[in-house]
């Protein structure tokens, strides 16, 4: 049983009784319409007029915070002042604002009647208990079309366009369009709407034709200033007019109301047509190379011709007309077509156009469309084609893109056994080694790709791995099998990067592949020594005169292993001992010398002058020490290298020791002429 507690239909303030009133009720949308400033009830739209009516209760009453659990509380909803609720709700304690709405029904058959009703609810507590009561809210079930279900009167058009129909000149000097009056009717409303249409004479009372969402060419809806006296006026826009044949139509039009409550046609207005025909539809551009992978890349910029779209024939269009292309928002060329204009119109895109959106670092969606225009009509948007761009690269964007060699990119390094970027017989039956330092922002899962020869011939890869930082070197392999299937000489190596969808790659790396060996080449010769009997034999000493114009090294001519056009490096190191030991090398004095045979140079010979200082000066000052014998002398050791063109050969002579001495005996060495 429950606790004897006072009517909730009551509440004491200051020690005095007031009766208690709950919250209207709500008819949540889209079952009702907002209400608007000359409403008094809320506007049931045709719709929900056909099921039950939704009623919500959204705020709590009093006392339930009084309420023992398992108590139960009723709430009843009551249609206009019957006595009997039409639906009763319950819920049982403890319960709070968040267990709400409660929602009842009302029944359908209630809303065939027509006009303004009451609704309510009343909250009891608990059986037995007095009733809360709300307060009401009234709606309104609105089944009559504007104008009391009456036809309109007539479309009121301007006079000029009465006496001679809609012409380009009216046009032209009207802002490309044709407003026509609304006859007043005596029960507007907010938001009454008005749809006007035309049809042909022939089509006249046939309604059944008329599709009423899409055949709509002029719509207005009424508001405060058309209730306070302005014009009911329907504008019928240029291209909605040129979209119909010219010719004679029944202009009307039809009011409904904001509960969708549609009238019966106006009386009509003729209205004639009379202008030259135009396009009625432009059919969006065409951009063939989405064809290939769904989107425009780098790819599609290096093709011949670059990106281009293609403008697809625009029927109706005459000579002079204008056709104006945009690439994403950006204008293009303009395009005037000419007497028998061939179609479709391609549209180059120039690069700086296609990476203004900045997709070389993020790809994007862009929009390419056109305009059409005749003489000073307004311009007309054809539909849109949206296209894919991904410019973005693996490695640091080119300044010259789309050229795919992008300089900012580092070069390999081959490393060879006798040197970077050579590959000898030295090298023979091992793969090569390749090496480069990896580029700015590396992405797991981008891939380089080592290429070899002309035409690049893939030789390995390599993927780009989480930890992989700026700066670490990438290491390659060439197969020792692909080096020796091609020809030799200057065989260039380079490297691709790639995103997963675009690539770019290095500058060629030259490198020298010579794996054919000469063999028997003659050893370097010093024609001012002299070898026989006597004092200095064999040295390079004072009676050389070494000061003036060095030391001469000759290659010796060799018709059966030297050619024209071979290439000779000399190679000079001098020694502070007697036996070119490795151990004496004399800092500073190791170096190359190189010279390009001519025939006759192959033929006779050819000198090589070693400068004097350092490379003779240095060891000729060598001598023991004081009190030693040893070492009694400097020295040098040289060697030449033959390197025939088109890796047709290359091969080393044998290494010469030469003495060197400037120590006079009771004198100062000699370094230049007394």
């Amino acid at each position: 049983m429950s606790k004897k507690r006072p009517s909730a239909t009551y509440s004491h303030v200051h020690g005095r009784a007031s009766l208690r009133i709950a919250a209207p009720p709500v008819v949540p949308p889209p079952y009702t319409l907002p209400l608007l400033s000359d409403e008094t009830a809320f506007t049931i739209p045709r719709l929900a007029q056909a099921e039950d009516l939704p009623v919500e209760v959204t705020v709590l009453w009093g006392g339930s915070d009084t309420l023992d659990p398992g108590e139960v509380t009723l709430i009843h909803f009551y249609w206009d002042d019957e006595p009997t609720p039409f639906d009763t709700q319950s819920i049982e304690a403890p319960y709070d604002a968040s267990d709400l709405p409660v929602v009842g029904f009302v029944p359908q058959i209630k809303l065939d009647s027509p006009g303004l009703h009451l609704l309510r609810y009343e909250v009891e507590l608990v059986p037995g208990n007095a009733a809360e009561l709300s307060d009401p809210i009234l709606i309104n079930l609105d089944k009559e079309a504007p104008n009391q279900n009456n036809r309109g009167g007539p479309l009121i058009f301007p006079l000029d366009v009465q006496r001679d129909g809609v012409t380009d000149a009216y046009l032209a000097s009207n802002g490309d369009r044709v407003v026509a009056e609304v006859p007043r009717w005596p029960d507007m409303r907010l938001e009454d709407r008005v749809d006007g249409y035309l049809s042909l004479l022939a089509l006249r009372n046939k309604r059944s034709l008329r599709n009423r969402f899409v055949d709509v060419v002029a719509t207005v809806t009424i508001n405060q200033l058309h209730k306070d006296g302005a014009p009911i006026e329907l504008v019928f826009e240029g291209d909605e007019l040129r979209a119909h044949a010219n010719g004679e139509y029944n202009a009307h039009y039809y009011l409904t109301d904001r509960a969708d409550n549609e009238g019966p046609p106006s009386r009509i207005s003729i209205l004639l047509i009379d202008l030259t025909p135009t396009p009625t539809l432009l059919r969006p551009v065409d951009v063939p190379q989405l064809l290939i992978d769904g989107l425009i890349d780098l790819e599609d910029a290096r093709a011949p011709g670059g990106v281009y779209m293609e403008i697809p024939e625009v029927f109706g269009s005459t000579a002079g007309d204008v056709l104006q292309p945009f690439w994403n928002l950006i204008p293009l060329a303009p395009i005037t077509v000419g007497f028998a204009q061939a179609w479709p119109i391609r549209v180059p895109i120039d690069y700086a156009t296609l990476a203004s959106g900045g997709f070389e670092f993020a790809p994007g969606v862009i929009r390419a469309d056109y305009t059409w225009q005749r003489g000073t009509m307004p311009a007309r948007r054809s539909g849109p084609r949206f296209v894919p761009v991904n410019l973005t690269v693996a490695g640091p964007v080119s300044p010259n893109n789309p050229d795919p060699i992008n300089r900012l990119l580092d070069q390999v390094t081959v490393k060879g056994v006798d040197g970077d970027n050579l590959l000898t017989a030295s090298d023979k039956d091992q793969p090569a080694r390749v090496v480069l330092p990896l580029y700015d922002n590396p992405v797991a899962n981008e891939v380089l790709e080592l290429m070899w020869g002309s035409p690049g011939v893939l030789a390995d890869t390599y993927t780009v791995r989480p930890e992989d930082r700026v700066g670490d070197e990438i290491e390659f392999f060439v197969p020792w099998a692909l080096i020796e299937s091609m020809p030799g000489g200057t065989v260039p190596a380079f490297y691709w990067t790639y995103n997963g969808f675009n690539r770019q790659r290095s500058v060629d790396t030259l490198v020298t592949v010579n794996i054919v060996t000469i063999i028997g080449l003659l050893s370097p010769q010093f024609p001012d020594v002299h070898y026989g009997p006597g004092p200095g034999s064999g040295f390079i000493n004072c009676d050389l005169r070494p000061w003036d114009g060095g030391a001469r090294v000759r290659v010796p001519g060799d018709v059966t292993r030297l050619d024209g056009g071979d290439e000779v490096i000399l190679s000079w190191a001098s020694y502070a001992n007697t036996n070119g030991n490795a151990s004496g090398l004399i800092p500073g004095t190791s170096e190359t010398f190189r010279h390009t045979l001519t025939s006759r140079e192959a033929e006779e010979g050819y000198d090589f002058r070693v400068p004097f200082d350092p490379y003779i000066l240095l060891p000729g000052l060598v001598k023991p020490p004081d009190g030693q014998i040893n070492p009694r002398n400097g020295s040098a050791v040289v060697q030449y290298r033959v390197i025939k063109q088109a890796g047709a050969g290359i091969g080393d002579s044998g290494r010469v020791l030469i003495a060197i001495s400037l120590i006079r005996p009771n004198l100062p060495p000699c370094i230049a002429d007394d």
